[in-house]
């Protein structure tokens, strides 16, 4: 199995493969997993271990960990090394946590393509997809899945951007950044439901524009400065 390349921080904690290892018989296919039961068994474990609570709480959860645990290492690998991967739900194969959530992932390399493709794949393929599924199943809002989909995607592209100085950027990632930039201008839907705002400090921070209801467990708190309840008190416009 040929290895990637590795990721720097703060993306080292991420370990993705882009074939599925012969010897690894706990994957699933994540389209396995997008059912009803599968689902509650996920939540179940999601509310044993941060609840009692709301139970669209948990469902948020899910898929808060799930994107930002899957597309913060795409992005990054797609923004440092023009490295994409294959998005399809039946494509990405999963381990599960103690509490049945995917947490690791397998994934194929996708075909060359231009930058706005590859983005237009992983919401088409996976994003969009998983969204109805889950809101469908769990009976919650589609927004709040998109709120979490649109914080992992802009919280790996802000983290790539810090890696270097505006000089000492390499000048195809400093392109890559580029385009995304613009893409944002254009209404992406990855970008919609964030916002760059000033924090108390007249530094910038990711907000949220449709709060993820995590704190409706019992077990889990607000999301500080990413939190658009009473957003005035962690950030200003």
């Amino acid at each position: 199995m040929n290895q990637l390349p590795a990721l720097p921080m703060p993306f080292a904690d991420a370990a993705l493969s882009h074939t599925v290892p012969a010897e690894e018989h706990d994957l699933v296919s994540l389209d396995s997993i997008l059912e009803p039961g599968p689902v509650a068994n996920a939540l179940d474990g999601l509310l044993r271990r941060w609840g009692p609570g709301d139970r669209r709480a948990a469902a948020s959860l899910w898929t808060q960990g799930y994107f930002g645990r899957l597309l913060r290492p795409v992005i990054a690998y797609g923004l440092v090394h023009d490295i994409w991967f294959s998005m399809t739900l039946s494509d990405v194969q999963v381990g599960l946590s103690d509490m049945a959530t995917p947490v690791r992932f397998v994934l194929k390399r996708a075909a060359p393509a231009p930058l706005s493709a590859q983005l237009r794949g992983i919401v088409e393929d996976n994003v969009r997809p998983l969204i109805v599924r889950m809101a469908k199943v769990t009976a919650t809002s589609e927004r709040v899945h998109w709120s979490n989909a649109s914080f992992a995607f802009c919280r790996a592209r802000r983290q790539v951007h810090d890696l270097w100085s505006q000089e000492a950027m390499p000048a195809d990632v400093a392109a890559r950044l580029r385009e995304t930039e613009a893409l944002r201008a254009a209404e992406h839907p990855l970008f919609r439901l964030t916002q760059t705002v000033l924090d108390a400090a007249g530094g910038a921070c990711l907000q949220r524009k449709v709060c993820c209801i995590r704190y409706k467990l019992d077990g889990l708190k607000k999301c500080g400065t990413a939190c658009p309840i009473n957003a005035s008190t962690f950030c200003r416009q």
